[in-house]
């Protein structure tokens, strides 16, 4: 783990959470507007024992600007960057007890919210305040909702689940653990995604469909018919145009 001396100061408070697994464009885009929804970011985490290997100056350059706030081994927009494998632990040891897990690779996610139950940290939900939520919808825990979403009436959001921007989620939709909606995708009702599963930017799901568990969806597909378990499907209307292995989760 870091030597905590090259950490900035941080002083955790009871509402405080951590935003774990650390990526900059998932963990920065939240941290910009988590504070709306009245909770306050303690530190960002990296879960594994090294420090990630961050090259500023490239990141920089491939921007062409010199104005973010780009992360260093041991920092992330003035606040802690913490690397641990046994992260829970060492979130208790510092008085943190409540967490936000958000790696993209979404059996990742999974094993972490795990370890995160396992050891008693409460998991926390980023709910954009322009998503809208009809009456009656389920939502469990872990869930990250951006801006202008819409979750439907009825509709259940199981643990990890990611909608992005402007993501449309009819009535009595289910989604799965960590299923991930890219921007703009819209779907009708009655629809089930299995869990693992992406729908990428822009599809369309017709009534009824079952997507199923670590399927990917490709942007601007139009899916009319059900799409089995861990393939990909492009297209207008969708079709298969590869299989890949199912994953396992650790």
């Amino acid at each position: 783990m870091t030597d905590a001396e090259e950490w900035p100061p941080f002083e955790p408070r009871p509402d405080s959470i951590a935003i774990v697994d650390w990526e900059e464009g998932g963990a920065g885009q939240v941290h910009s507007w988590i504070h709306e929804t009245g909770l306050h970011v303690a530190c960002f985490v990296n879960a594994a024992d090294d420090p990630p290997e961050v090259d500023i100056e490239a990141a920089r350059k491939a921007r062409e600007a010199k104005v973010f706030d780009y992360p260093t081994r041991v920092s992330f927009k003035g606040l802690p960057l913490l690397s641990a494998r046994e992260w829970p632990q060492m979130l208790l040891d510092h008085g943190i007890k409540r967490a936000l897990v958000m790696p993209s690779d979404r059996p990742r996610r999974l094993a972490n919210i795990r370890m995160a139950e396992t050891a008693g940290i409460e998991l926390v939900s980023a709910i954009h305040p322009s998503v809208t939520i009809m009456p009656d919808a389920i939502l469990h825990e872990n869930l990250i909702l951006h801006a202008r979403a819409y979750v439907g009436y009825r509709a259940e959001l199981y643990t990890g689940v990611v909608l992005n921007t402007g993501a449309q989620i009819d009535h009595h939709n289910v989604l799965y653990e960590c299923v991930r909606v890219d921007p703009g995708v819209v779907t009708a009702g009655n629809v089930t995604i299995e869990r693992f599963a992406v729908i990428h930017t822009g599809a369309k799901i017709i009534n009824k469909m079952r997507i199923g568990e670590n399927a990917t969806v490709g942007a601007g597909a139009v899916i009319i018919r059900d799409v089995p378990p861990n393939c990909t499907v492009v297209g207008v209307p969708g079709r298969v145009i590869r299989e890949h292995e199912a994953v396992e989760v650790d």
